[in-house]
């Protein structure tokens, strides 16, 4: 967000927003500039992170969502919708509902920061989710630590088995790159890519961590 022509990050201001107990209004009004962005750029694909407190707690988000986008299967495809290990972790059944009812509107789900809390294979299944997304203090150090590559290895491959996109975060070096390749990681996010942006990032598809096209960085909003 722009405060005094400043540019804060979300590392900033969501600390404080769920402090005050105004997450509900921030999801609100990201969901409402993505849908804009969604209509505005055809060719572009956009993802968006929802807290604990609107995606297990309230349906007016979901309705906000649906009624945006609802039969136009065109937009749907092009949003993530991002969930944290936290949220998943939270209540399994009402997450489950979460994302069946995302996906029935032809949006993609995304796990975010996967392996910070410990969710067990048996949730991810039940989950049905899109997409993984590694939290990066299993990327960081994963050259030096062999545990942290033996965990990307497993993830991948489950993933990989179930069906189920992989995103390493925190990729800032090509050596990593080369790892997670090995490891079978499907997507990677990093500085290496691109910095946060308030503007549409483009990528080069030939710098890809798997098969397909590297992700960006997400412009902060």
């Amino acid at each position: 967000v722009r405060t005094n022509d400043k540019v804060v990050s979300a590392g900033e201001f969501v600390p404080v927003a769920e402090k005050l107990g105004l997450t509900r209004y921030l999801d609100h009004r990201v969901l409402g500039l993505v849908v804009e962005s969604l209509y505005a750029n055809p060719g572009a694909s956009f993802s968006l992170n929802v807290s604990v407190s609107t995606a297990l707690l309230s349906n007016d988000w979901f309705d906000t969502l649906k009624s945006a986008i609802g039969g136009r299967p065109d937009l749907a495809r092009r949003l993530i919708v991002e969930i944290t290990e936290t949220v998943a972790i939270t209540d399994v059944e009402a997450s489950i509902r979460f994302v069946a009812d995302l996906r029935a509107l032809g949006c993609r789900v995304a796990i975010d920061d996967f392996g910070a809390g410990y969710t067990s294979f048996r949730n991810l299944r039940l989950l049905d989710v899109d997409m993984v997304k590694i939290d990066g203090s299993y990327v960081r150090d994963a050259l030096a630590v062999t545990r942290d590559k033996h965990f990307l290895k497993s993830i991948a491959g489950l993933c990989n088995d179930l069906g189920v996109a992989t995103v390493a975060e925190m990729i800032e070096d090509e050596e990593t790159v080369g790892l997670l390749r090995k490891c079978g990681v499907t997507y990677g996010q990093g500085f290496l890519f691109g910095r946060p942006s308030l503007d549409i990032p483009t990528f080069d598809a030939s710098r890809s961590v798997g098969r397909t096209a590297a992700m960006r960085e997400r412009p902060s909003i």
